[in-house]
């Protein structure tokens, strides 16, 4: 399969050291130019990647390794999109003139991103929308090691999933299952967005810890260190206000350890509490300061989507409205109310409306209609 991977970081460069490994055609796309450099250099410069950790090890080459969307989008099959979601609106604005409806776009995480994709190529000259697939997270825990060199440490066996436009979820789990893993369909792209686990487990965990993140005597590592009686109450409220919001959304109000079970150990059974101790005796020490993509990315597209869809379905969201007013205190450089992904930014129509095409998908009028300009 002809694949393009968009984002060199971790999770870009996990999935395409596997894919390489399994024989695919495998190209990197590298959009900005700040972070990740010289991991970028090298993958360039060798057009190979270097993998060690639980999915094999060895050095597997790449096609090609590129900062321009024509090189390596129009051809492939299948593009990979691991940019934080923060970026959305930039890697849709480059990719949109080199998609074609023959394609399929994953977006992992999601937070409902392929709206945004759908936005910035209805405009004159636009060609059908590809099929866009969102997932709740990675499906690896990895790290850098050194540039061109990634290693996984742990992976989920489940991805639930939902498609945009509805309606082709069968698509992704005949076509897709082998290279992405056991995909598991659910009603629409907004129920996978709120099902992020990284909207309870990331802002929690850091928030309600920050002396413990910040301080120079120990070190931190929040899965293990985080969550202590006191504090997964702040998370389980957090969760009830998510469930709430999903039950206005005519989805399953499913809790967060029903989804982190069935995503990393591929069923629903069995102690939640043993379940996640077992997942955080594997995790990684850290994060080691605030400024870090489990604030700045999870706040405001998780959280402030949460608030948004609460605001719009009349639900109640103080734990989540808490949360991104403390984190906007703890970082003075941020304002995650006004960073916040709102459903107004995704659609602009209404929320009913918005529910209806993504479970039924679309109808004729409505692949022309200039509300998604």
């Amino acid at each position: 399969m002809r694949i393009t991977i968009v984002g060199t970081g971790h999770g870009g460069c996990a999935m395409a050291a596997v894919m390489a490994s399994r024989g695919h055609d495998v190209s990197l796309l590298k959009l900005g130019n700040v972070m990740h450099r010289e991991n970028f250099r090298v993958l360039q410069s060798k057009c190979a990647i270097h993998l060690s950790g639980i999915e094999g090890e060895g050095e597997f080459p790449l096609g090609r390794v590129s900062t321009d969307p024509a090189e390596v989008i129009p051809q492939s099959e299948l593009v990979l999109v691991y940019y934080v979601a923060n970026y959305h609106p930039m890697v849709a604005a480059r990719l949109a003139p080199y998609l074609n409806a023959a394609q399929t776009v994953v977006l992992n995480p999601g937070y409902a991103g392929s709206l945004l994709f759908a936005k910035a190529m209805r405009r004159p000259g636009a060609r059908d929308l590809p099929l866009f697939a969102e997932f709740e997270t990675l499906p690896y825990s990895s790290r850098i090691m050194a540039p061109g060199c990634v290693s996984i440490v742990s992976r989920n066996v489940c991805h639930p999933f939902a498609t945009y436009p509805a309606g082709r979820a069968d698509e992704v789990v005949n076509h897709f299952s082998a290279v992405l893993g056991r995909c598991v369909p659910r009603r629409h792209i907004l129920e996978v967005a709120l099902h992020n686990p990284n909207l309870v487990i990331h802002t929690v965990g850091v928030l309600m810890n920050v002396s413990l993140v910040e301080s120079p005597a120990r070190t931190f590592a929040m899965y293990r260190d985080g969550f202590s009686p006191s504090v997964w109450n702040v998370a389980l409220r957090l969760d009830a206000e998510k469930m709430e919001v999903l039950d206005r959304l005519g989805a399953p109000r499913t809790t967060y350890f029903e989804e982190f079970k069935l995503r990393t150990f591929g069923e629903t059974t069995g102690d939640p509490v043993a379940a996640f101790q077992r997942y955080a005796s594997e995790a990684p020490d850290g994060p080691f300061q605030i400024d870090h993509r489990y604030v700045t990315e999870d706040v405001p597209m998780g959280l402030g989507l949460l608030h948004s869809l609460g605001e719009r379905s009349g639900v109640a969201t103080p734990i989540c409205d808490s949360l991104l007013t403390l984190a906007s205190a703890l970082l003075p450089g941020h304002d995650f109310w006004k960073e916040a992904r709102t459903i107004s930014e995704l659609w602009d129509g209404s929320l009913d409306e918005l529910l209806r095409i993504l479970t039924a998908g679309p109808k004729p009028e409505d692949k022309a209609s200039s509300t998604m300009a």
